[in-house]
């Protein structure tokens, strides 16, 4: 599958905005192992009233003020109804240095805008920030 890519926009409790870009790829549509799937998650997908399949995801995060010059790698998982676009994507980083999580779900159908949270955490700091994102035109 093509990368998705997202330009955020991030806003703080305090008022401040950063900016960044989330790109991410389903790891070759391959669905995620139950045992690496909490019991809460695979208790829902059991339900005969809902089909959700949970697929994996890696790809990065950058955001200059956050995480430096370089973007952090991210990993996690999407749920994606049997209907349309994923119903929440759920990330964090794959390493110490990017102590993160990152949650969000379409607020479109074409899933072209997404919104979220972030939380970010460096040393004893933890900072929470809400998140919009919009896809780049494609120029077609």
């Amino acid at each position: 599958m093509d990368e998705i890519v997202f330009n955020l926009l991030l806003n703080s409790v305090s008022g401040s905005s950063l900016s960044g870009t989330l790109s991410y790829r389903f790891s070759e549509l391959d669905t995620v192992k139950s045992g690496e799937v909490s019991s809460l998650v695979q208790q829902a997908l059991t339900q005969q009233t809902m089909e959700l399949t949970v697929y994996r995801v890696d790809g990065t995060l950058s955001v200059p003020e956050l995480t430096g010059s370089s973007a952090v790698s991210i990993s996690g998982i999407s749920l994606v109804s049997q209907l349309g676009p994923p119903v929440v994507t759920i990330f964090s980083g794959t390493d110490q240095s990017s102590n993160l999580g990152l949650q969000f779900n379409g607020i479109d159908s074409a899933f072209s805008h997404i919104g979220g949270g972030l939380l970010w955490r460096s040393g004893e700091q933890q900072q929470e920030f809400s998140v919009l994102g919009t896809r780049p035109a494609s120029g077609l």
